[in-house]
């Protein structure tokens, strides 16, 4: 809720429902972890990600990994690098991510299996930063056949940030993408 949604919603007296829901809490190295309610299975499920135009980023996964939209994360208008590109929203809401609340719009995602990369706006003015060597240093997808994988995405002009290279009893490419996320496919058989 935004801060007038919120002032709304005391005047009223509308209260929580108390089911569901979702909170954060501090784990290790700082990292903030997410915990959500009500679901029929513990699991992992998503990882947020904050990209420079999120609208962009959800055609650029769509085009180089096939990965398809998550359902209600997605432009009402057709995408095109010529429109995915759209403002920040102007109020920040709460829950948040941070103390200041967040700017939740415009919101995309995409999905790989059962696990979804829900993307929220850049929340600052300065420009995102490269994955690699943080916390979150990068994300893994299995491909099976990463010959085809390296040609695909080299042909369509994918940054590579590490070549193909043998990983124990398999081999991975690291490549970037559309806001400096590293991301690692590695082959599985």
């Amino acid at each position: 809720m935004t801060k007038t949604q919120i002032s709304e919603a005391k005047a009223k007296g509308v209260q929580p429902t108390r089911t569901g829901g979702f909170g954060y809490m501090r784990g290790p190295d700082d990292a903030l972890v997410e915990y959500a309610g009500n679901h029929p299975a513990e699991r992992f499920n998503h990882v947020h990600m904050f990209h420079d135009d999120p609208f962009c980023a959800q055609l650029w996964y769509q085009t180089h990994l096939n990965a398809p939209v998550f359902a209600g994360r997605t432009s009402r208008t057709p995408l095109t690098e010529s429109t995915c590109t759209v403002p920040r929203g102007p109020d920040r809401s709460w829950p948040a991510l941070e103390q200041q609340g967040m700017f939740r719009a415009p919101s995309a995602a995409v999905v790989f299996g059962d696990v979804a990369l829900p993307w929220y706006m850049r929340q600052g003015n300065q420009p995102l930063v490269s994955t690699r060597g943080h916390l979150y240093d990068h994300i893994a997808l299995s491909v099976t056949d990463l010959d085809a994988w390296v040609a695909k995405l080299r042909g369509e002009g994918v940054t590579f940030l590490e070549e193909p290279h043998a990983l124990g009893d398999t081999r991975v490419v690291m490549i970037e993408g559309p806001s400096r996320e590293a991301l690692e496919l590695v082959e599985i058989p």
